[in-house]
């Protein structure tokens, strides 16, 4: 019996698993990143301002 092709077969499988994974966690972060620039301008917009005196 002849494991080479089997084993050949399997390493592209899993690299190509391991890059799809690899693309999801990049694709995630840039979500997050993106959401939190928004987060953080809509809390901006939303403090009450500086200079006013009952802070």
């Amino acid at each position: 019996m002849n494991p080479g092709p089997v084993f050949g077969f399997l390493s592209v499988l899993s690299a190509i698993v391991t890059f799809v994974l690899a693309g999801l966690a990049v694709y995630a972060l840039v979500l997050a990143i993106i959401f939190l620039r928004l987060r953080i301008a809509e809390l901006k917009r939303t403090a009450p301002p500086k200079d006013n005196p009952l802070n």
